[in-house]
């Protein structure tokens, strides 16, 4: 069963909460000083992590999510933690995998 842009996006934001958690630890334990996100960490990558349906820029029209590495974000240049969210994001019988489209912008897709 093929999960909503809404649902992928949601486990891509978990899966990079818990790939990344290195890279956030200083915002884990920040709140996040409102009522829907916990902590910074989560703010952040709630903000950045967004259903391709409501990505201004419309990057990639045919994508589940998109990913802004920016304002905090992880680089796409960590490919070895980047593979290990797209293995995260695999749900049988559907395999969602993170591409890159720039440096600033990737996408999540299913094959």
């Amino acid at each position: 069963m093929q999960l909503s842009k809404d649902e992928v996006t949601c486990e891509a934001q978990s899966a990079i909460l818990a790939v990344f958690k290195e890279h956030f630890k200083d915002m884990l334990g920040q709140d996040s000083g409102n009522h829907i996100h916990a902590t910074k960490a989560d703010a952040l990558v709630c903000e950045n992590v967004v259903n391709a349906d409501d990505d201004a820029g419309g990057w990639a029209p045919n994508a589940h999510a998109i990913i802004y590495h920016t304002n905090g974000m992880p680089s796409i240049d960590h490919i070895d933690k980047w593979a290990k969210v797209s293995a995260m994001l695999i749900v049988p019988p559907e395999w969602y995998y993170v591409e890159a489209i720039n440096p600033e912008v990737s996408a999540i897709y299913s094959l």
